[in-house]
């Protein structure tokens, strides 16, 4: 890739999100080599800092700040994403955070150090004010960045945006940058891999092992469960259950504290029903009413056309207008977009 130096981008100041990882370090590097004048910066949030993070600035010459956001990180993020769980919710807290920590926190940090712009590596877009999908269809990032308030997205900016994955790495091998070759983090930063059971049981007080019924749609016990947090909408294996069907977990039931089960067509819905409103391309929450777009309803789910109505100033109902979606999550988001990959706006599934 061809790297071109602009004299002019030395009055540009833009802080980098450091994380330590490949996509920050890349555009560390890129933003550098394009001249401009930058710097980098770190978000401690529930575990030490990655060490890289620091390296890699260093091998830039370029200035690096630490920021401490544990406590808000602990009361905005895994309080909620306990809680969530508590509800028989399984919750996005990289959704959360984005919009309170990194992209609200972070992000003022960096601009009172003096950043014009904060970046980060992330791949998504900013086209003509407004967030857009990337180039990488593996890596629909925009979905996790959906929740960020409207006002913060003229401060942000994705250099490796229009770029794939492997393209990256390539490109951090050219530029010669020092973790070209790391693999990527897990996917929630604070809880280690295959220990979310025993990260919930300890952070709850135990209050998310409370066993219950596993059930039918008609009432029938199956079984028990161990608790709801333990269980997501989709499962079918681990149920310790035995059918001569194959059964699915349908829905979490907090009233009850019971786990649904039933069949895959069971699974298939043709409406859900979304809160937390956040307006991305729109300037009035009744500019929603009525307007036919694409929804998803995971990171890497296809776009489901759709038709959204407005209940209330906070409530949207989303009707599929072609094929039902499988396994809807209450806790996860709902992120519609326009024919073109821009975000119009996201809610989380009720």
């Amino acid at each position: 890739m061809n790297v071109i130096y602009n004299k002019e981008n030395e009055k540009i100041t833009i802080a980098v999100a450091m994380s330590g990882g490949v996509d920050s370090s890349t555009t560390a590097y890129l933003l550098k080599k394009q001249g401009y004048n930058i710097f980098g910066v770190t978000m401690k949030t529930c575990k030490d800092e990655d060490a890289d993070a620091k390296k890699v600035c260093d091998d830039l010459g370029i200035p690096y700040y630490l920021l401490d956001a544990t406590d808000s990180f602990k009361d905005k993020v895994i309080d909620y994403f306990v809680d969530e769980y508590k509800n028989g919710k399984t919750p996005n807290p990289c959704m959360i955070c984005n919009r309170h920590i990194k992209f609200g926190e972070f992000l003022n940090f960096a601009l009172s150090k003096g950043a014009d712009f904060m970046a980060t590596g992330h791949y998504a877009q900013i086209k003509d004010g407004t967030l857009s999908v990337g180039n990488d269809p593996n890596k629909d990032q925009v979905y996790f960045l959906s929740q960020i308030k409207k006002e913060n997205l003229k401060y942000l900016v994705f250099p490796i945006g229009d770029m794939e994955k492997p393209k990256v790495r390539e490109l951090a091998k050219e530029l010669g940058v020092r973790v070209y070759a790391k693999k990527d983090s897990q996917e929630i930063c604070f809880v280690d891999d295959g220990k979310l059971k025993e990260f919930l049981s300890e952070r709850s007080n135990g209050a998310v092992n409370k066993p219950g019924n596993i059930v039918t749609t008609r009432g029938k016990i199956l079984g028990r469960h161990s608790g709801l947090a333990f269980y997501t909408i989709g499962q079918r294996k681990g149920l310790g259950i035995s059918s001569k069907d194959p059964i699915y977990v349908l829905k979490l039931d907090s009233t009850t504290n019971s786990v649904i089960v039933g069949s895959n067509e069971e699974l298939l819905q043709k409406e859900l029903l979304g809160d937390n409103l956040n307006l991305l391309t729109l300037d009035n929450v009744e500019d929603l009413n009525g307007i036919e777009c694409f929804a998803k309803t995971r990171s890497r789910d296809k776009m489901h056309p759709c038709k959204l109505e407005l209940l209330d100033s906070n409530t949207v109902k989303v009707v599929f207008t072609e094929e039902a979606v499988r396994a809807i999550t209450p806790g996860q988001g709902v992120v519609f977009y326009d024919k073109d990959g821009r975000v119009i706006a996201s809610a989380l599934i009720k």
